[in-house]
């Protein structure tokens, strides 16, 4: 659990974002190295640097209210790659294939399906849907992942959220639970989409017929006059097959100054050891630039 470091050393410097771009109407296309954002291949930006990926992407928004994702992904780099300072193959030579969906047609409905292929990887495929319904006084959202392992059973992950928000007092809660069957859950490349995902521990480090609940409040401090300010807590508690516990307890404050800085503080409280993680205690601090 240490996001900062590269592979021989304390500190590295990696150009993470070199690609070409062209549109035509409602298509782009973009190769090289670039931040990509889908349920199972993303930046998850846990730690300074992000996760981005060297790949070949086609998006098109011909169909009314739709845009389809096209991908083959070759390498990648950052904080849940497998050399995180350096651009490295994922998955060997086969890499990984994407396709996907998404619909907005519907009022306050979002409709997402997605299909990834890594030909003779130990998950060999993950089939992908989501739907997400959400006002401007609450949300729920549904998901199924269903993941192809090349020994041993397939796994179906599935995941639900729900949320509200009090608006005298801007405090939103929320509650999310995700449960793995018949093996472990797979997040892909970077922090995945399981709705009940904490800062470090997910679905996958409960293993096989795991599970995951987290639930949270944040709250918005421009009741009280401090423009910019968002403080959130939150608690997942994950159970693996023999029903041990492990938790982590998140407190994020965000404060934005300005057009251009924001700063984030996260205070993780982790007790991993019954699905193999360490029990720690984490600070991290970033001040960001955005230009």
């Amino acid at each position: 659990m240490v996001p900062f470091r590269g592979e021989v050393a304390n500190s590295y410097a990696i150009v993470g974002e070199a690609y070409i771009q062209g549109i035509w109407g409602n298509t782009l296309v973009k190769v090289g190295r670039q931040e990509i954002d889908t349920p199972f291949a993303q930046v998850d930006d846990i730690g300074m640097v992000p996760n981005t990926f060297e790949a070949y992407v086609l998006q098109n928004r011909d169909l009314t209210d739709t845009t389809l994702f096209l991908a083959q992904i070759q390498k990648m780099a950052g904080v849940d790659a497998e050399v995180v300072d350096s651009f490295s193959p994922v998955n060997a030579h086969n890499n990984v294939q994407v396709i996907g969906a998404t619909y907005e047609g519907l009022e306050n409905l979002t409709l997402l399906a997605w299909y990834y292929r890594m030909k003779d990887a130990e998950v060999d495929s993950i089939a992908y849907i989501e739907a997400n319904y959400e006002t401007k006084n609450y949300n729920i959202g549904l998901q199924v992942a269903k993941q192809g392992y090349t020994t041993g059973k397939d796994a179906t992950v599935f995941g639900i959220t729900a949320g509200t928000e009090y608006a005298p007092l801007a405090l939103s809660f929320s509650a999310s639970y995700n449960k793995a069957r018949d093996n472990a859950a797979f997040s892909g490349f970077g922090g995945g989409p399981f709705f009940a995902n904490s800062e470090y521990l997910i679905p996958d480090n409960a293993g096989v017929d795991g599970e995951q609940s987290n639930i949270g409040i944040a709250w918005d401090a421009t009741t009280i006059g401090i423009e910019n300010l968002n403080i959130s807590l939150n608690h997942a508690l994950l159970k693996n097959q023999t029903k041990q516990k492990a938790t982590e307890t998140d407190l994020v404050l965000g404060y934005t100054l300005g057009k251009h800085f924001e700063t984030h503080l996260i205070a993780s409280n982790i007790k991993g050891k019954n699905v193999g993680e360490d029990d720690a205690m984490h600070m991290r601090v970033f001040l960001n630039y955005n230009f």
